[in-house]
């Protein structure tokens, strides 16, 4: 457990320091994109199309990531995500 709330910290910080100022941040703001528990995004409504290939990239990453993490912990890349998400948002 040790190593997966690390290896959660580590994919966490690199994620959201690049976040800053960032298309991503851009888009929650503006009520466009918003975070879903199962620890990716989702467009909300009518979104220009770079925000929906935004979001399918965002999406990409983070399952890599997630399926990364669940590997060299010996768990599904489902409770990383969801681990992830509880992590991000304090819950």
């Amino acid at each position: 457990m040790r190593v997966l709330t690390r290896s959660i910290f580590l994919f966490i910080a690199m994620t959201i320091m690049p976040a800053i100022a960032s298309p991503l941040d851009d888009a929650r703001k503006a009520g466009q994109v918003m975070e879903m528990p199962n620890g990716y995004v989702m467009a909300q409504g009518q979104v220009p199309s770079n925000v929906n290939t935004l979001v399918t990239d965002i999406n990409k990453r983070r399952r890599d990531a997630y399926e990364k993490i669940a590997r060299e912990n010996g768990i599904s890349a489902k409770q990383v995500a969801a681990e992830s998400y509880k992590q991000r948002h304090g819950k």
